[in-house]
């Protein structure tokens, strides 16, 4: 585990609010203080460094860190991975703007929850031991996760909340993640690219403008599979998609029309889509 000093340093990397930090570390602070065992923790951490134990890694640290309503104690302990991570960036030679714009996934999703709620929470802290197993990386907009299964080498396109859809932003974070795995992972430098998301949902088209910066995203995919009943799509268009149809948020044009869409017993669904070769070259 990270000194307090290294651990300052990373929030400070990231830009993580104030908030947060401060939640977290009386977290820790809690924890250590309650008796949890710490040899638990760090071979739960141990695993989330790997990407065949990721998934288990992180479940196991569930269970060693106990009661964690808002994810603090979680967000604590992955900040101290990511912190140990650094060195590993550089000794391959991955620039820290690309260490602090992966990481920030942390500082991102705490905000976020402190926008919502009202307080630092950390609720997709399950994800995470995808970045700690260098498997996947934010390069410019958008993030690339490395993916191998029965279909192959793939490369897994994800839209960080606070991506720019633009041609511009697209294009240049699409040349810079193909220079990046051809120079640090070879192996997938023509691996397909894929993107599984709510943003490439055929009943899209009815719910936005022609010049939405969405519908434009999903026009450089060709569909694969969509998924009509999926329901994930909520929680990224509304603040918490728990409540009854009736009375979710009219804010946005978007949230209105979802809103209508689901009342009359439609939904957005979740598609799978493949990045076309002429992607992002024009608008």
């Amino acid at each position: 585990m990270k000194t307090d000093t290294q651990l300052q340093t990373f929030w400070d990397t990231i830009g993580m609010c104030p908030q947060g930090r401060l939640a977290a570390e009386r977290a820790w602070e809690e924890l250590w203080a309650g008796g949890a065992g710490p040899a638990a923790v760090r071979s739960a951490c141990e695993k989330l460094f790997c990407a065949e134990t990721g998934e288990e890694g992180f479940k196991a640290l569930q269970t060693a860190l106990g009661e964690d309503a808002d994810g603090m104690k979680t967000l604590c302990c992955l900040a101290r991975c990511a912190a140990s991570l650094r060195p590993a960036y550089k000794e391959r030679g991955i620039a820290e703007e690309i260490y602090a714009a992966t990481m920030g996934f942390l500082s991102r999703f705490t905000a976020e929850n402190l926008q919502k709620s009202g307080r630092p929470r950390l609720l997709n802290g399950w994800w995470f031991w995808r970045q700690l197993s260098l498997r996947e990386f934010r390069l410019g907009t958008l993030e690339y996760e490395m993916v191998q299964d029965e279909n192959g080498k793939r490369l897994s396109l994800h839209i960080p909340s606070d991506a720019q859809l633009t041609q511009p932003q697209l294009s240049a974070s699409l040349r810079q993640a193909k220079a990046f795995f051809a120079e640090f992972y070879p192996e997938y430098a023509d691996a397909e690219m894929v993107c599984f998301s709510w943003l490439l949902s055929p009943a899209l088209p009815a719910l936005l403008p022609e010049r939405s910066r969405i519908l434009y995203f999903q026009r450089n995919f060709t569909i694969l599979q969509h998924d009509p009943h999926a329901d994930a799509a909520l929680e990224w268009i509304f603040p918490d998609k728990n409540v009854p149809y009736e009375e979710l948020p009219e804010r946005t044009t978007l949230q209105k029309k979802t809103k209508a869409l689901l009342l009359a017993g439609g939904n957005i669904g979740w598609t799978l889509g493949r990045l076309k070769k002429d992607a992002f070259r024009t608008e």
